[in-house]
């Protein structure tokens, strides 16, 4: 008899922007929806995953990530029926960046969003007294959180790890000061927030085919997902 779910992972890709009518980044994660994986132990855990959708807008990611961390999870528009009734075990966003190896990042940025989302909007003002202005994340309720903020999880080994098993994967602490990092801060700081600490990660994967294809970006992301779970004892 299989075991019950023990392990519910969120996993999150990006909508349209630039040149990408259809994200990388969602190819990826909407590959992953209702896959059922299984931890690397000698009693082997199961782990349900669900993709969502998230548009490159920044005030669209500042009204859906808390959704996400609260209890029980609130997921967006078309996605609402597949909120799970319990809390997440991990959080994993993926976004599209430049061509090579999978990068795990290991921290989010608090301010330096200087460029336009999807609607040609931009973040919010934290100090107008800069030029250009200081934008970011203005909310009071992230006035005590720190200008950086890192996953819990141990990116390095799990890097290390998959390297030596054939992931073209690498370790990064530049998420980009775009959307990538806006909804990686995003969410590391609501989830310090909840009180819950749900472990978030973030993933960059390449446009599709440079080098790697988006199922080998899924695997990737899949061998992710064991690995973070198969350390959460």
């Amino acid at each position: 008899m299989p075991p019950l779910t023990r392990h519910r992972v969120l996993v999150t890709g990006f909508g349209p922007f630039r040149e990408f009518t259809i994200n990388p980044s969602w190819l990826a994660a909407e590959q992953l929806h209702s896959n059922l994986l299984f931890t690397n132990d000698p009693k082997p855990e199961s782990i349900e995953i669900t993709s969502i959708r998230i548009p490159v807008v920044y005030q669209d990611v500042l009204q859906i990530v808390p959704g996400m961390h609260a209890s029980p999870p609130v997921l967006p528009g078309e996605f609402a029926d597949r909120a799970s009734d319990d809390k997440y075990s991990l959080i994993v966003h993926i976004g599209v960046a430049r061509p090579g190896p999978l990068r795990f990042e290991g921290l989010g940025h608090k301010t330096g969003y200087n460029k336009p989302d999807h609607e040609n909007k931009m973040a919010d003002i934290v100090d107008a007294s800069c030029n250009p202005p200081l934008r970011g994340f203005a909310a009071s309720k992230y006035s005590a959180l720190s200008e950086e903020l890192t996953t819990p999880v141990d990116a390095v080994a799990i890097v290390n790890k998959l390297a030596k098993e054939g992931v073209h994967i690498r370790s990064s602490e530049d998420a980009g000061h775009y959307l990538c990092d806006f909804i990686y801060y995003c969410s590391l700081a609501e989830s310090r927030l909840a009180g819950k600490e749900t472990p978030v990660i973030f993933i960059h994967c390449p446009p599709v085919g440079q080098p790697l294809t988006t199922d080998q970006v899924a695997a990737g992301v899949r061998d992710i997902i064991v690995s973070a779970c198969s350390a959460m004892h």
